[in-house]
């Protein structure tokens, strides 16, 4: 058998559809339109010129990151909502000759990774800045939804002078059962920086290259990675958080090894991450 990866495809924290509501409320969706923008240009730098202005993480942790808005406008995205790989068992003889180029694969000698361009007009840039500080700031509560198979959402906004996060479960679904009052109104409040991300960011689909690697999860007490592993002893990688970034030294051959070997049994609730520029790992 043959172990190769494939991205997992995690949902993109902005692709908030409308969900059937729960009878016990029903929150009216509008139908919104990008922003007009008249004159502007589409940001000329790249990805990581500018600090990391909003980072959405979508799934079993934070650090499942899977949208990033710079100062600047330029947004980076990761395919198919999901910056981490995931062991797949093939059989030689059920491969066929384009499996490695299928979307979402990270082949051995893909060194772009899972991140692609997009951007946001200058415009939609002060709309985000005004409606993320509205929702995050104050210390808003969200509250959590009596079902527990929906997923979190974490927000981490930075304008430079200040931070905000927060972790949202269910966010974008529709279901509101057992929230209160005011915490449906937060969600409301955060649901606008949501709804301004979905229609108003452009994708052009660049590919951008790996700027760290990032290891985060659980290891077994006692357990280590299998001894052809190119990077440091999991367990020192992981440290008391659970998250590390690699070496830079090692970081490129962690991925290859990750996508031709696989983490083994060890490694099974590990995730090995792809980081676009500017983004430190594990916030």
């Amino acid at each position: 058998m043959h172990q190769g990866f494939r991205l997992v495809a995690a949902g993109a924290a902005i692709a908030m559809g409308t969900a059937m509501v729960v009878a016990c409320s029903v929150i009216g969706i509008e139908q919104q339109e990008p922003i007009t923008c008249e004159g502007e240009s589409p940001p000329a730098t790249a990805p990581g010129e500018s600090f990391p202005l909003l980072t959405i993480a979508q799934g079993e942790s934070p650090w499942a990151l899977v949208t990033v808005v710079y100062a600047d406008g330029v947004v980076v995205q990761a395919e198919n909502g999901s910056s981490a790989v995931e062991p797949v068992t093939e059989s030689a003889g059920e491969r066929t000759d384009d499996s490695a180029d299928s979307p979402g694969r990270v082949r051995p000698d893909d060194a772009a990774g899972p991140w692609r361009t997009g951007y946001l007009l200058p415009c939609a840039v002060s709309e985000l800045r005004e409606v993320a500080e509205r929702a995050l700031y104050g210390g808003p509560e969200f509250g959590r939804i009596d079902r527990p198979d929906l997923d979190w959402t974490y927000l981490r906004y930075d304008n430079g002078v200040s931070t905000a996060s927060a972790e949202v479960h269910g966010h974008g679904t529709g279901f509101s059962d057992g929230l209160s009052w005011s915490e449906r109104r937060a969600r409301d409040a955060l649901r606008e920086v949501s709804d301004l991300l979905r229609v108003n960011i452009v994708s052009t689909g660049e590919a951008v290259p790996i700027a760290a690697v990032q290891l985060d999860g659980e290891l077994p007490d006692g357990a280590a990675l299998p001894s052809t592993w190119p990077g440091p002893p999991a367990a020192e990688v992981l440290g008391e958080a659970g998250c590390g970034v690699l070496p830079e030294d090692v970081a490129e051959e962690a991925i290859r090894y990750g996508v031709e070997q696989g983490l083994g049994d060890a490694g099974a609730a590990l995730n090995l991450r792809a980081l676009p520029p500017g983004v430190a790992g594990c916030e």
